[in-house]
Order: C-alpha cells, then sequence, then structure tokens
C-alpha cells in the first residue's frame, strides 16, 4: 500500500504530492442546472485487498442550506453497524483539520450507540456559507458477512464491496433538526442531501474497479493504478467495488455509457440479457418520469442475501440469482432486480427522501415504476407480482388478507421505528402495500393525470427531499381538485375497509331493495374511505337483474327500485376494490335479501298522504269561509 495523498487546497501537504490530478479542484462549489449551490466532497483513498480496507480522506467544502447556524455537523460512521461474520466493519477516524492557513485540528466527537461523529467548527457557519476541512480515516469492511459492504467469495469470483464506507454528512431537517439514525436492520437508514463529489481511487492494477461516476482520469503506475471518477451531476453518495475477474460489458443509451459488471461464475445467467434489461428499463424511465443526467450507469453483482441494493449512478445485484428456480426463472429474477434498483435513480437519488421517516414513498414509487415497466414491456402490470420461485401471491391478493393472516395494523405513513414499535411488517407496506394505493390512485385520477404528476414531483423535487404531501399535493394540481379524501384514508388509516350488508331487505308492495352497507373498520381508522365497488343484485333464477359501479362513503344506503324479486346481493371486488377479506378466493361478499311486505320506513304512502292532504283541506277550508263571508253582505 502506497502512502496516502492529502492535498490541500492551497497545494501543501506532508504527505506524497506525486499525483497532480488528485489535488482539489478550485472550482468548487459548483451550481447545479437548478441554479442552486451544493456541498462538495473529494474522497481520496487507498484500497487494499489483503486486509479489505481503505486509507482515505474526505475534503468537506460544506454549504448550508439550512435557515439555522450550525457550530457542528455529524457525520454517519455506518460500517460498524453491519452485518458480519468473521470480522466487523468499523471506520477508524483518525484527523479532523482545516483546509485554511493555519492547518489547525478541529474537534469532533464519535458515538459508537448510534455509529456518528460530530465535527466541532471553529467558527459559526451560518446560512448559505460553507465551511471546509478534512477528515482523516481508514475503512474495514466486513468479511464474510452478507451486507451492504462486505468482502466475500475467492479468485476469481471474489468481491470487495465498499458502501457508506466513508464519514457520510447528516440531513439537517425542520422534523428531526439533525438525523443521526443508527444503522437499522429494517429498511433502508440513508438519508442524504444532494453534493458534488469527486471519488479518487488508487488500487492494486489487477483489480477491476466500478464505482461511482464518469472515469475522468486513469494512470497507470506499475502495480497500482490511479483512478478518477466523477458523476459530473451532484449525487447523494458514492460507492465502489472491485473484482480480479469482473467481465464488463457496455452499450450506449441516450448518451448514457451502461455497463454491467459479472463474475466469471455467473456468466451464464447475465451475459446480454443484464445490460438489455438495465438499457430497457432505463429508456423507459426516461421517457416517463424526466432525463437521467448522468453520463455513467453500473449495474454491479455483488454477494447478498437480498435482491440488491442503490446507490447513485451504480446499482448492484445478487449473485443468488444463479441459484434460484431455471434458466427463465433466474432471468425473472435477475430483469426485476435491475429494473427495480434502475428505478431507484429516479425514486431516491434524483428525487430523495428521508428513508428512516418517509422509506416507503421511494420503495413504493420503485415498486410502481418496476410495475409499470412490466406493463410497456410485457403487457402486464403485475408481470413481476407472480414469480415463480419462491412463490408469493400479487399485490392485491396479500394486501386485502394481510389483517386477516397478520392481525396487525399495516398505516402506510409510518415511520421504520414505528413499525417496529407496533408491530407493523415494513417490507409488506413499502413493496407491497404502497405501490398497490399507487396504482389505485393512478386508476381513480386516470393514467395521463397520474404519469403527469410523476412527471412534475420528478421536475421540482429533483436534487431535493420529496415528502408524501408534496406527492400528495402535486397530484391535486394536476387532478384539478382535492384528493384529501384519498390520501388521507389510504396512508394514514391502520386498516383497510371492511364491507358489511347493515340492511338488506326488499319492499314487495313498493318494487323497492333497501340496501345499507357499512365498514366494520370504520371505528378503527382516523378517516373514512370513499371507493366505488361494484353492486350486483341477482334474482332467484341466477340472472343478474343489476349490475352497477357504486360510491361507498362511510355507512351508505341505496333504494333501488327492481323490477325483478332479488334473491342475493353481491360486491364485487374483482381487482380493483380494496378491502379487507378472509382469503384471496372468493374475492366478494354477498347476503340473501329479506322480504318485508310492508313499506319503507321514510316511503310510508298514509304518512305521505297525510301531510299531502292537509296543506289541501286548509285551502278548502279557506276558500269555503271566504264565500260564506260574501253571502252574507
Amino acid at each position: 500500500m502506497g502512502a496516502l495523498i492529502i492535498i490541500f487546497e492551497s497545494g501543501q501537504s506532508s504527505f506524497d504530492q506525486s499525483h497532480d490530478f488528485l489535488k482539489i479542484p478550485n472550482q468548487f462549489p459548483k451550481i447545479a442546472t437548478n441554479g442552486e449551490e451544493y456541498s462538495y466532497y473529494n474522497l481520496s483513498i487507498i484500497f487494499d485487498d489483503s486486509t479489505s480496507s481503505v486509507q482515505g480522506n474526505l475534503t468537506v467544502n460544506f454549504f448550508n442550506n439550512d435557515p439555522k447556524n450550525f457550530s457542528k455537523i455529524p457525520f454517519h460512521i455506518f460500517l460498524s453497524g453491519m452485518a458480519y461474520e468473521y470480522r466487523m466493519g468499523y471506520i477508524d477516524i483518525l484527523s479532523v483539520t482545516k483546509l485554511e492557513a493555519p492547518y489547525t485540528s478541529l474537534i469532533y466527537d464519535e458515538y459508537s450507540n448510534n455509529q456518528t461523529m460530530w465535527v466541532h467548527l471553529d467558527t459559526k457557519l451560518e446560512p448559505s456559507q460553507n465551511v471546509s476541512f478534512m477528515i482523516l480515516f481508514n475503512s474495514t469492511i466486513p468479511d464474510g458477512g452478507l451486507d451492504r459492504a462486505n468482502s466475500h467469495g475467492s479468485d476469481p469470483n471474489r468481491i470487495y464491496k465498499f458502501a457508506s464506507f466513508y464519514p457520510l454528512p447528516c440531513v439537517y431537517d425542520e422534523f428531526d433538526g439533525w438525523n443521526t439514525d443508527p444503522y437499522l436492520s429494517i429498511g433502508d437508514p440513508f438519508y442524504y442531501d444532494i453534493a458534488y463529489y469527486n471519488l479518487f481511487i488508487e488500487a492494486p492494477s489487477d483489480y477491476i474497479i466500478a464505482a461511482t461516476g464518469k472515469l475522468i482520469k486513469k494512470v497507470n503506475k506499475g502495480a497500482n493504478i490511479f483512478y478518477h471518477f466523477d458523476p459530473i451531476y451532484p449525487v447523494r453518495e458514492v460507492t465502489f467495488s472491485a473484482s480480479k475477474g469482473f467481465i464488463i460489458e457496455s452499450t450506449l443509451v441516450n448518451g448514457v455509457n451502461v455497463s454491467t459488471y459479472y463474475l466469471p461464475k455467473s456468466q451464464f445467467v447475465w451475459q446480454i440479457t443484464a445490460l438489455n434489461y438495465g438499457e430497457q428499463a432505463l429508456t423507459l424511465f426516461n421517457e416517463t418520469f424526466g432525463e437521467y443526467p448522468y453520463p455513467t450507469f453500473n449495474i454491479v453483482e455483488e454477494y447478498t442475501p437480498f435482491g440488491g441494493m442503490e446507490y447513485p449512478c451504480q446499482v448492484y445485484i445478487t449473485e443468488e440469482v444463479d441459484d434460484w428456480g431455471s434458466y427463465s426463472d433466474q432471468q425473472f429474477y435477475l430483469e426485476n432486480t435491475i429494473v427495480h434498483e434502475t428505478g431507484h435513480q429516479w425514486w431516491y437519488n434524483l428525487v430523495g427522501n428521508d428513508e428512516v421517516d418517509w422509506g416507503f414513498l421511494d420503495e413504493g414509487l420503485t415498486c410502481w415504476s418496476t410495475d409499470y415497466y412490466g406493463e410497456i414491456i410485457h403487457g402486464d402490470w403485475e408481470y413481476f407480482q407472480y414469480p415463480p420461485y419462491p412463490l408469493r401471491p400479487p399485490y392485491i391478493d396479500e394486501v386485502r388478507t394481510h389483517h386477516a393472516n397478520k392481525g396487525n395494523p399495516s398505516k402506510i405513513n409510518s415511520s421504520v421505528y414505528e413499525c417496529i414499535d407496533r408491530g407493523m411488517n415494513y417490507y409488506y407496506i413499502a413493496y407491497r402495500k404502497t405501490p398497490l394505493i399507487l396504482e389505485k390512485l393512478r386508476n381513480t385520477i386516470g393514467n395521463s393525470n397520474f404519469i403527469a404528476g410523476l412527471k412534475q414531483l420528478f421536475e421540482e423535487k429533483k436534487y431535493k427531499i420529496a415528502l408524501l404531501s408534496d406527492l400528495h399535493l402535486i397530484m391535486e394540481s394536476v387532478y384539478g381538485s382535492s384528493l384529501d379524501w384519498f390520501f388521507l384514508p389510504w396512508f394514514d388509516n391502520d386498516f383497510l375497509p371492511k364491507y358489511n350488508f347493515l340492511e338488506c331487505n326488499y319492499y314487495v308492495s313498493q318494487s323497492i331493495l333497501k340496501l345499507t352497507i357499512n365498514d366494520l373498520n370504520e371505528p378503527l381508522n382516523a378517516y373514512n374511505y370513499s371507493q366505488q365497488v361494484q353492486l350486483q343484485i341477482s334474482d332467484s333464477g341466477g340472472s343478474i337483474i343489476y349490475n352497477e359501479w357504486v360510491w361507498i362513503n362511510r355507512t351508505t344506503t341505496f333504494n333501488i327500485s327492481l323490477t325483478s324479486k332479488p334473491l342475493k346481493v353481491r360486491l364485487e371486488y374483482g381487482n380493483e376494490v380494496i378491502a379487507q377479506l378472509p382469503s384471496a378466493s372468493p374475492t366478494y361478499i354477498e347476503a340473501m335479501v329479506g322480504e318485508i311486505n310492508g313499506l319503507i320506513p321514510g316511503y310510508n304512502i298514509n304518512i305521505m298522504l297525510i301531510f299531502c292532504l292537509l296543506p289541501l283541506i286548509y285551502l278548502i277550508s279557506k276558500t269555503l269561509l271566504g264565500y260564506k263571508k260574501k253571502s252574507k253582505i
């Protein structure tokens, strides 16, 4: 391992300065295409494969875009929170130094309970001002464990995956102040502001490097190679992966260099197809949501028990796909995972959100986008919801039977902590229920409005942080009226509606069916549901004599005139109605019709006649009285 290169802005250094291209650029912070100013980070590292570690320095030019003064800034140091088998990961902070003369040290504190370090500034950082310093650190990734960072396998199929391996600046927001959440085993703890990055890597020359950004410069120094990667536009974090065995395939898609990096053992599964899936997904999402601005997009194989993981400009796909069934099954999962992680380039990186408090938002949008790809490419929005291995029901069946099977609430608008505290399944909420509700929103407001809303969300929140309320307001703007009646119950209620026939009587003398439908879960929820449900009425011969879509709003009563005598009523859910059911089949509830020979309460003809005759009697009496008075004159 060579000497770590630390270049100060002035050009002074107590370390090797022989590699001029590693000097800190003078132009930071850049200005993004939206005219806003962002922080700028230069990350310089030396990779040592013998210890699965890097020596690194992070030069920070932190821009305060919040309306608050800061005296210290926190950073995540997540590696120690990741799973491991033989050796845990860690980030060892060596020093924090100012970048302006005199180059004095800054005080910093480390807290292992939530994997954070706090840099104390020697001056107050005011809004719209910058502060610069350098963090010198060593990082060792977990060995043997299968988490977001690890070293695993044996050559030529060994991979060193470096993710969240350097101090990552925390986000300050109006809800939590500084977000210093620890690494979480449920969901994704990654919540970052957008920033410009330069990534400089020194690595042994026999390794192939896949990294965030465009390769700006590559210098061969014999035993080592120096790389300079630049995403060009701002990103939320950077990552890199190294392997001696990576096979690379590349293609140009609308000016974007799309590349796959996979292992020799996986060539049969990945060759050509993986690149095609990435090309199709990038093209579709680019056309549907908005332009992917970066010059590169990498799809990289990894060792992990979950399907994949998203990072800006570079996503990871599990090698376990190799063992998932037949070749067609493997291709199904490979395509599904690549498309999903590609969707995260729009919903997580370009449009960011708080992964801890609103993690369902980017995951739900990404899952919906994956299913939209299934609709456009394969002709079926549910294409990826019928996996061959392992067998799992589509969203609609899982959501409608969730309470019957699990018994716990499933409010979408929940933080990871709320899910843990209330025993709610975060995966189900974020990856299954949320995309189904988004699809229901599309069916409610229309496809053109929904797609226009996603485009507007992308344009307004690109390089920013989006909230559920932003999606709500934008969808209202394209729809043209309030959608409180949709968003509040579907995103903030604990339980689905559970419809019930409260009254079902046929009044023979009037040929009217009086039908009252209520929601048994209404007392358990904060908001009332409103949705259209298919109401069917059949006679004793089994013929359907009434078949209409009706709105059910809270407890709803219908008085339906029928020419034939009804026997049964049914609420037919099909694939459109979202309501609680005891099982996936049947997809309806029904009841027998009672028969009453009397009159419908409120429709009693005798009472109606009395009320009609009284005014008539009064008028007749008044007329006669007037006539008598005239006759006496």
